[in-house]
């Protein structure tokens, strides 16, 4: 028996240093402690390459040693994405000094700046990427049916939504190269989104409903202290299974997403689609447009109380809105 103990520890410590061999230099390298040895090079990064193709290119180069701790550092630690073009690997750099001079703009290289607000829509992005120059409006519309390589996306259902990865191109105020593509534009702000939401959420789980639901949150409140109080109220409805009855959800399906609907008409209120929250009941198919960090939090918590009407206060004018239980309180504080 005691002979048999032994040969099981002398098996464990074997396995032990195996493991210790085999993982201690990705260890090493992921936290840049391994440095890369050779001659110095010139990489080049094809327009259109995914992280990951970058990944298994550097590996064939013998630049990194492991695919996936290049991967992860740049999903994880790295505020950019990587960069198009030729770019200067030396001697002695670590994991993260490669990362990083893959994330950053050559200072030779054009730059254009492309700032997306809270609340628009793909066709709305579409417009203002092509005014930027950075391509066409149907090069964007065509760019969403692209492969892009983010863990969130696998958790979007197949849905009678208009566009897959609509509440997903992250709104903020990003730099491009001028010769950058719809690909780069789209796969930079995918990637924004993801870092984003993981600062808040474990996991995926619940994604793709409250995106949708920060979605419609984000066309309706104008002030942040009433996000989570509308929240609540989108929750209140579906619970009692009542229509939404939201505006917005009509004018994205009347605008065709271009939000220039100043006024909604009953005439409106009668549209065809599995978007019109007035005629269709539950939440929209897919979200309504891409939302804030605000709104997203606020669908995720959203207030308590027993609100299910709400409209603009008139009197104020400040894109405050009056609250109500009832049908009637609703319409006897119209003003």
């Amino acid at each position: 028996m005691r002979k048999f103990k032994r040969i099981i520890t002398l098996v464990v410590l074997i396995l032990v240093v195996l493991s210790a061999v085999k993982v201690a230099p990705l260890a090493l390298e992921f936290l840049s402690v391994s440095k890369c040895q050779g001659d110095d090079v010139s990489f080049e990064v094809a327009k259109g390459s995914g992280v990951s193709q970058v990944a298994d290119a550097l590996k064939e180069r013998g630049i990194i040693k492991n695919r996936y701790t290049f991967i992860a550092r740049v999903r994880f630690f790295s505020e950019g994405s990587i960069y198009y073009g030729t770019h200067s690997i030396t001697n002695g750099m670590t994991l993260a000094d490669i990362v990083n001079t893959l994330t950053t703009a050559p200072e030779d290289m054009n730059t254009v700046t492309l700032s997306v607000p809270e609340g628009y829509s793909v066709e709305m992005i579409a417009h203002r990427a092509s005014e930027a120059g950075l391509c066409t409006y149907d090069e964007f519309i065509q760019a969403l049916n692209d492969t892009y390589e983010y863990e969130f996306i696998n958790h979007i259902p197949d849905a009678n939504h208009k566009y897959k990865l609509e509440g997903f191109l992250f709104p903020d105020t990003y730099e491009f190269f001028a010769t950058d593509d719809a690909h780069a534009v789209i796969d930079k702000m995918l990637g924004a989104f993801q870092t984003q939401y993981t600062k808040y959420f474990t996991d995926f789980n619940r994604m793709y409903e409250i995106v949708t639901k920060a979605s419609i949150v984000e066309r309706e409140a104008v002030l942040d202290s009433e996000r989570a109080t509308i929240a609540g109220v989108i929750n209140n409805r579906l619970a009692k299974d009542m229509l939404l009855q939201v505006d917005a959800t009509v004018v994205y399906a009347k605008s065709a997403g271009l939000y220039d609907i100043t006024q909604v008409t009953y005439a409106d209120l009668e549209v065809d689609s599995p978007y019109n929250t007035y005629k269709t009941k539950g939440l929209t198919p897919g979200p309504i447009c891409n939302p804030g960090i605000k709104s997203i939090l606020a669908a995720a918590k959203p207030e308590s109380h027993e609100w299910l009407f709400y409209h603009t206060d008139e009197v104020k004018k400040d894109g405050s809105h009056i609250f109500t239980k009832t049908f009637d309180d609703h319409v006897a504080t119209m003003n």
